[in-house]
């Protein structure tokens, strides 16, 4: 149990560090930190697959864990596909969503901690 708290605080920390520095790229066209961004993104990503198969182990409910894999394989193919997806003039809305995409995986962090903590104490 005190494995997931350390992943879920690893999860908050570089998630938090990904919002700094991707508002940072964006609005200050700063690209020197864009592999700055991927290297804490691949942290971010490995910490929360970890984290989704600790929450697969302790018995958390299929679905939300088959979404958080789905949600933590998108994300990081997003954000290296995002200048591509949409025509130029519509980047801004693939970089918002990548955003979206990424506080929704630290939602999904805190959600499958939270029912692994209630597995845990229902078992």
């Amino acid at each position: 149990m005190k494995n997931s708290s350390t992943l879920q605080m690893v999860i908050r920390i570089a998630g938090l560090i990904q919002l700094v520095l991707g508002v940072i790229v964006w609005s200050m066209e700063a690209d020197v930190l864009i592999m700055p961004h991927i290297l804490v993104g691949t942290i971010f990503t490995v910490a929360l697959f970890i984290l989704v198969y600790q929450a697969w182990r302790a018995g958390v409910q299929p679905g939300l864990v088959i979404l958080a894999v789905v949600w933590a394989l998108v994300l990081p193919v997003w954000g290296v596909a995002q200048e591509k997806i949409l025509p130029e003039s519509y980047v801004w809305l693939s970089q918002i969503l990548h955003v979206l995409c990424g506080v929704g995986a630290i939602g999904l962090a805190e959600m499958l901690s939270m029912r692994m903590r209630k597995t845990v104490v229902t078992t």
